[in-house]
Protein backbone atom coordinates (compact mmCIF):
# COMPACT_ATOMS: atom_id res chain seq x y z
CA UNK A 1 0.00 0.00 0.00
CA UNK A 2 2.92 2.05 0.79
CA UNK A 3 4.93 1.80 -2.30
CA UNK A 4 1.73 1.83 -4.51
CA UNK A 5 1.27 5.51 -2.96
CA UNK A 6 5.01 6.54 -3.68
CA UNK A 7 4.79 5.53 -7.32
CA UNK A 8 1.48 7.11 -7.68
CA UNK A 9 2.85 10.26 -6.22
CA UNK A 10 5.62 10.11 -8.86
CA UNK A 11 3.33 9.32 -11.53
CA UNK A 12 1.48 12.85 -10.86
CA UNK A 13 4.64 14.77 -10.26
CA UNK A 14 5.76 13.86 -13.48
CA UNK A 15 2.46 14.27 -15.68
CA UNK A 16 1.26 17.71 -13.74
CA UNK A 17 4.25 19.82 -15.69
CA UNK A 18 3.44 17.88 -19.34
CA UNK A 19 -0.23 18.81 -18.71
CA UNK A 20 0.96 22.46 -18.41
CA UNK A 21 2.80 22.17 -21.59
CA UNK A 22 -0.22 20.53 -23.09
CA UNK A 23 -2.13 23.17 -22.19
CA UNK A 24 0.40 26.07 -23.06
CA UNK A 25 0.89 24.80 -26.27
CA UNK A 26 -3.17 24.02 -27.33
CA UNK A 27 -3.45 27.62 -27.32
CA UNK A 28 -5.85 28.99 -29.85
CA UNK A 29 -5.72 31.53 -32.20
CA UNK A 30 -8.24 34.11 -30.53
CA UNK A 31 -6.62 33.85 -26.95
CA UNK A 32 -3.23 34.23 -28.52
CA UNK A 33 -4.53 37.52 -30.49
CA UNK A 34 -6.01 38.81 -26.47
CA UNK A 35 -2.42 38.41 -25.03
CA UNK A 36 -0.78 40.17 -28.22
CA UNK A 37 -3.28 43.25 -28.00
CA UNK A 38 -3.01 43.64 -23.84
CA UNK A 39 1.22 42.91 -24.20
CA UNK A 40 1.13 45.81 -27.14
CA UNK A 41 1.65 43.73 -30.08
CA UNK A 42 -1.62 43.60 -31.85
CA UNK A 43 -1.81 44.36 -34.97
CA UNK A 44 -1.35 47.67 -36.31
CA UNK A 45 0.92 49.53 -39.40
CA UNK A 46 3.16 46.93 -39.48
CA UNK A 47 2.06 43.48 -38.70
CA UNK A 48 5.49 41.89 -39.28
CA UNK A 49 6.46 41.71 -35.15
CA UNK A 50 2.17 40.66 -34.65
CA UNK A 51 3.01 37.81 -37.07
CA UNK A 52 5.74 36.83 -35.54
CA UNK A 53 4.17 37.41 -31.62
CA UNK A 54 1.47 35.06 -32.73
CA UNK A 55 3.69 32.25 -34.37
CA UNK A 56 5.24 31.98 -31.12
CA UNK A 57 2.28 32.49 -28.83
CA UNK A 58 0.40 29.20 -31.18
CA UNK A 59 4.24 27.17 -30.98
CA UNK A 60 3.50 27.80 -27.05
CA UNK A 61 6.91 29.77 -26.70
CA UNK A 62 4.81 32.73 -24.99
CA UNK A 63 3.85 32.30 -21.55
CA UNK A 64 0.12 33.37 -20.31
CA UNK A 65 1.09 34.12 -17.31
CA UNK A 66 1.13 38.29 -16.70
CA UNK A 67 4.30 39.34 -16.17
CA UNK A 68 5.03 41.68 -13.22
CA UNK A 69 5.34 45.65 -14.56
CA UNK A 70 8.61 47.34 -14.46
CA UNK A 71 7.94 50.13 -11.78
CA UNK A 72 7.29 53.83 -13.73
CA UNK A 73 10.96 55.48 -13.58
CA UNK A 74 10.42 58.73 -11.21
CA UNK A 75 10.09 62.20 -13.11
CA UNK A 76 12.86 64.35 -13.84
CA UNK A 77 11.87 68.10 -11.99
CA UNK A 78 12.39 70.10 -14.23
CA UNK A 79 13.93 73.71 -12.77
CA UNK A 80 14.27 77.12 -13.88
CA UNK A 81 16.75 78.72 -15.33
CA UNK A 82 17.25 81.60 -12.47
CA UNK A 83 16.83 78.64 -10.10
CA UNK A 84 19.60 76.39 -11.24
CA UNK A 85 21.76 79.59 -11.85
CA UNK A 86 21.31 79.95 -7.52
CA UNK A 87 22.19 76.34 -7.31
CA UNK A 88 25.64 76.76 -9.10
CA UNK A 89 26.67 79.74 -7.59
CA UNK A 90 25.76 77.72 -3.98
CA UNK A 91 28.01 74.73 -5.36
CA UNK A 92 31.30 76.46 -6.82
CA UNK A 93 30.08 76.19 -10.28
CA UNK A 94 28.99 79.49 -11.18
CA UNK A 95 29.76 81.95 -14.73
CA UNK A 96 32.19 83.52 -12.91
CA UNK A 97 33.50 80.96 -10.63
CA UNK A 98 37.01 79.14 -10.96
CA UNK A 99 35.86 75.97 -12.54
CA UNK A 100 35.66 77.76 -15.73
CA UNK A 101 32.63 78.45 -17.89
CA UNK A 102 32.74 74.63 -19.51
CA UNK A 103 31.53 73.05 -16.32
CA UNK A 104 29.23 76.02 -15.31
CA UNK A 105 27.38 75.23 -18.71
CA UNK A 106 27.79 71.45 -18.16
CA UNK A 107 25.99 71.96 -14.44
CA UNK A 108 23.36 74.09 -16.21
CA UNK A 109 21.99 71.69 -18.62
CA UNK A 110 22.02 68.84 -16.32
CA UNK A 111 19.89 70.99 -13.83
CA UNK A 112 17.72 72.11 -16.47
CA UNK A 113 16.95 68.82 -17.53
CA UNK A 114 16.26 67.63 -13.88
CA UNK A 115 19.16 65.93 -13.57
CA UNK A 116 20.44 67.91 -10.40
CA UNK A 117 18.14 68.92 -7.56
Amino acid sequence: MHRSAIVFAIAVMMVVPEAMVYAQSRATYSACETLAQQRGSGPGPSTRSHNQFMRDCLAGTIPFAAARAPAPAPEAQVQSFEKCEALSEQRGSGAEGATGSRSHRSFMSQCMAGKIR
